[in-house]
Order: structure tokens, then sequence, then C-alpha cells
């Protein structure tokens, strides 16, 4: 079976470039694979073997496969696939359910307000599009997806969870939808004292990571009050910020105003290698996100399977975790008290942090490898087989 897959790969920078670069090996071995890129030479030497043309020439080549799978997320990175997918259908890989940014950024933010409105008024009614075309600016995105167009011109969507599949299954009934397990690779195991060194971080500080952009929908600052409570007991407690800046969002101010400027480190975008050292030299890890935009994390599962006490935000597909492999917090009135409370306990008590990372780490292994990925992968599209 050939199959056209087209994805973010890097020297892209996204999150989907990383899935996609260790997915294909593995769907490799059960469908004959060649590349569509936008714009850019893989940078990872290992997919050398596989054939590549760019996106571009997809309307000319379409025919010669039996499906072309698109890599969808709610980013500026994605929009020329996004096009391409309501062109020529295909199988789309909804990473984000909600797509609003993707489409307010190629439409309203470059100057062509008309096709965004309109394309309210065909998803939602006029009951939402006359109060956007009045004032855009208050309009809930993630209230509003604006993914549904891409279902129901799709021929089948993959995605990896419940909730994005009741999405999905109620925009667009007639496609087929398959719930495939996200997997990641599992490296070599890395001890806690060892990326300390190799960090120069303090060796018996209490150490908790937040992993993602710095943005407020991660809940950096809601995280940053409970920090600061919590160190006023527990002065050996240090906190990361690991991730980009978003330009939106300055955290400088916040972390004055608390206090705790001097025990915080803004980490900033590392490369996997430092991302896994930080992973494992971290005692407690936040992946808080509120509103969602209907992802599944890679980088929450990394934690997870790390074997890291995690802390969630109970939303989305990460209410369907399991409850004994993460901590899961509301994003209520009472977040922030339940937070310094969590963190407090885990900070007096290793073992149970222990006990939660063996049984996280025990959850993605028997649950999210990549070839249990690519076998779902491969018997979905095998539905497509001309």
């Amino acid at each position: 079976m050939r199959i056209a897959y087209a994805s973010p790969l890097r020297p892209q920078s996204s999150g989907v470039s990383d899935y996609s670069e260790e997915l294909l090996p593995h769907l490799a071995r059960h469908v004959e694979i060649t590349l569509v890129t936008d714009h850019i030479t893989p940078a990872n030497l290992a997919l050398a073997s596989l054939p590549k043309f760019e996106l571009r020439e997809l309307d000319a080549r379409a025919k010669d496969f039996d499906a072309v799978i698109y890599h969808i997320g709610n980013a500026p990175l994605y929009v020329n696939f996004y096009n391409a997918a309501l062109r020529m259908p295909g199988v789309i890989v909804l990473h984000d359910v909600v797509l609003h940014h993707l489409r307010a950024w190629q439409t309203l933010e470059r100057g062509n307000a008309a096709p965004y409105f309109d394309a309210l008024r065909a998803a939602y009614g006029d009951a939402v599009a006359e109060p956007a075309r009045a004032n855009p600016a208050r309009i809930n995105r993630f209230e509003y997806p604006l993914s549904e167009e891409l279902a129901q011109r799709a021929r089948g969507v993959i995605v990896h969870s419940d909730y994005a599949a009741r999405f999905v299954r109620n925009a667009a009934p007639q496609v087929p939808v398959a719930r495939v397990p996200m997997g990641i690779s599992f490296g070599k195991e890395i001890r806690l004292s060892d990326a300390r060194a190799k960090l120069n971080l303090p060796r018996d500080a209490f150490l908790i990571s937040a992993f993602g952009e710095i943005h407020p929908h991660k809940r950096i600052t809601v995280a940053l009050e409970a920090f600061a409570e919590l160190f006023h007991t527990h002065p050996g407690a240090r906190l990361l910020l690991i991730g980009s800046e978003s330009p939106n969002y300055d955290v400088i101010p916040l972390l004055r105003a608390l206090n705790i400027e001097a025990v915080v480190s803004r980490v900033g975008f590392v490369e996997m290698q430092a991302y896994q050292n930080y992973i494992a030299a971290s005692d407690v890890c936040l992946n808080l996100r509120y509103p969602t935009a209907g992802e599944t994390s890679a980088s929450l599962l990394r934690l997870l399977a790390a074997g890291k006490t995690t802390f969630v935000t109970r939303t989305g597909a990460y209410a369907e975790l399991p409850d004994d492999v993460c901590v899961k917090i509301e994003p209520d009135a009472h977040e922030k008290n339940l937070l310094v409370e969590y963190l407090r306990f885990f900070a007096q008590n290793p073992n149970v942090r222990a006990t939660l990372g063996a049984k996280a780490r025990t959850y993605v292994k028997q649950n999210h490898t990549l070839e249990r990925a690519a076998q779902g992968y491969s018997e979905f599209l095998r539905m497509f087989a001309k």
C-alpha cells in the first residue's frame, strides 16, 4: 500500500516533527511511504532512505498513492498542509481539535477577514459570526474549533483520544474515524543524580519542572503563584520553566512581584537530549493546560514514561488518563490551593512519588509504544487501499 505522508519534519520546530520522525520507521514496516515536505530538506538522516517530494507537487502526484496522510495542528506551520487537505482530501491526523488560531492566522490576521467570518457563519451561524465581526477579539477561539470543514471533507480521520473522536463523529458522522494511541520512544533511563550533574542543577533541591510553551493557557500564572507559596515552607524548592516563551506573555514581572525570580529558571526551548535530561532531573513535573485545544501531548507521555510524578489539568484528553498514573487538577477556583497542597505532600513523600511514577511508566509502556501506534495506522489505512 502506497502512502504519501505530509507532515512537518525537522528542522521545522514542532512536536509533530518529533512525533513523525519517531513514528515513520515503524510505519514503514507496514506501508510504503513517500514523504511530502513543505519547503524543507529533512534534517534527520534516518529518513534519507524514504523518497520525498514537495507539497506543491502533490496536486499532480496524489493519484499515484492509495491515500495521502496530512498531519494538522493549530499553528501557522500547518497552513499549507491544511489548504492541500481541502483541495485533495485524504486521511487527516488531527493533532488539535481546535484549529481556530490557524484559521484566524491565515485570514483575519493577514488582512483577509471575509473568509474568516464566512467560516464562522458556516460552522456556527450568524449568532456567532456577527458578534465576532463586530469585535473579533471577544470570541473565545477555544470554544469554536473551526475544524469541522476539514473533518467533513476528509476521507478519514485519525485521532489520539476519545475526546477528539467524539468531536469528529459529531462534526462529520459520515467520515471514518480511528482512535490510534500516540506512540513515543523509550530511551535509556537516566539517573536523577546524573541528569542534575550534567545540567549543573542543585543536587538536593526539590525540583519542579513545567514543560511546554510559557503561555497563559499552560497555567503558568497559577503555577508560579502556587510555587511562591510552597517556597515559604520549602526554601529548598526550585522551579524550571522549560519551553519557548510566548511573545504575548511576559513572565518576568510576575516573577518579580512574587519575589521568586532567583529560584525560578527560565530555561527556554531545548533539544530532545537536553529535554530528556531535564525530565530525569525533576522530582515533580507540571503539564497543565486550560483551556484545551483537544490535543494529546507527547511531552506528557514522555514525563510519564520517565516515571515522574506529573500534574495535569482534568480536561479534554487528559481527563482520560487513569487516576493512578498522574495527579489531576481541576481548573477552577481551588486550582492554586490544590497545587500548593499536592506540591507540599509530594515534597515530603518521595516514596509516594516513586510509586506513582512506576505506575505511570508501566502504563505508557503497555499502551503507547510506537509499534502499537504504527499498527493502528496500518489497520485504518487498509480501508483506503485501491
